[in-house]
């Protein structure tokens, strides 16, 4: 006997068959978006632990540092307690460290070594200071001092100055002898009224000294035979032999060949000098010729004098 049986398409399905394809793929969606969920939340909350291990770190740190930052600057172990000065001849030491003590905080860490420098580079004979700082509680200033180079003669009074013209002091046997030319023709009626023209006065210190070192380059007797020298017109400056009352005129360039023919005709010099009895002035500018001015004789100047004033 045979039986069958026919099954309907719409009937149950094999239990052990698999999904439709349809059913299967939004089951496999729905799986996979839910582990995704589920990592990204766990990736956020390891995010949010780190940033906060680190901020934790960051607020320690910085406590820790800012407890030493105010520990060094309110103990008492970083009070100043020692100033030294290191190449102080013509400067007072006690009067520096005074400027130290006086204008400036009294622990160590709280000095600007920059405002320092620059206050102590105001006075007068310091041309530059180094300054370090010794912990706990030392200060050691290197000075570097200006050099004397030149005398001026201001308004009757004898001062020292360097090399670029900033005035050191008056002139005194205590800073040794200097053996140079007088410098005149400076302005200023006074020491101090000098300062005020020091960018001028600078630029004139400056010609008389390249002057000579242009002479010194030729011979040291040639500076050395030089008593003063006037640096009124800076496009002309004027000299003064040693033991001469002559103006040499010398004008503002090629000092070391003028002054030579000068040097090359002196014997001729000493006989003008020597009819006339006095030369007032030798101009040197004109090249291949010297010019030598005599100095008028009393009723002279007399006699122009008074036909001036016709």
């Amino acid at each position: 006997m045979e039986i069958k049986t026919n099954r309907s398409q719409k009937g149950s399905e094999d239990p052990e068959s698999p999904p439709s394809r349809d059913k299967s793929m939004y089951l496999r969606r729905r799986t996979s978006q839910q582990v995704r969920r589920s990592y990204t939340g766990n990736r956020l909350l390891v995010r949010a632990a780190n940033a906060l291990g680190k901020l934790v770190v960051l607020v320690l740190v910085v406590t820790f540092l800012g407890s030493i930052v105010f520990y060094s600057l309110t103990s008492d172990k970083f009070a100043l307690r020692s100033v030294t000065l290191v190449g102080c001849k013509h400067l007072n030491a006690a009067s520096l460290e005074a400027v130290v003590r006086n204008e400036f905080p009294s622990h160590l860490l709280r000095i600007d070594l920059g405002q320092l420098r620059e206050r102590l580079e105001q006075e007068t004979w310091v041309r530059t200071v180094e300054i370090r700082r010794i912990l706990p509680s030392d200060l050691v200033i290197y000075v570097q001092e200006r050099t004397p180079s030149v005398v001026l003669e201001i308004h009757g009074e004898l001062a020292l100055a360097d090399e670029i013209g900033v005035l050191l002091d008056r002139y005194d046997s205590k800073y040794g002898k200097l053996d140079v030319p007088v410098f005149r023709g400076l302005l200023g009626d006074t020491l101090e009224t000098y300062r005020t023209y020091r960018v001028e006065n600078t630029e004139r210190v400056k010609l008389g000294l390249r002057m000579l070192a242009e002479l010194d380059s030729g011979s040291p007797a040639f500076t050395r035979s030089i008593s003063e020298v006037d640096l009124s017109d800076k496009t002309n400056v004027k000299l003064q032999l040693v033991d001469d009352t002559a103006e040499i005129q010398i004008g503002d360039r090629d000092f070391l060949k003028r002054f030579r023919t000068l040097m090359s005709n002196m014997d001729t010099y000493r006989e003008v000098k020597a009819e006339h009895s006095e030369i007032a002035s030798v101009d040197l500018r004109f090249d291949g010729q010297i010019i030598y001015r005599p100095r008028k004789s009393a009723a002279e100047q007399t006699a122009t004098a008074e036909a001036r004033k016709r």
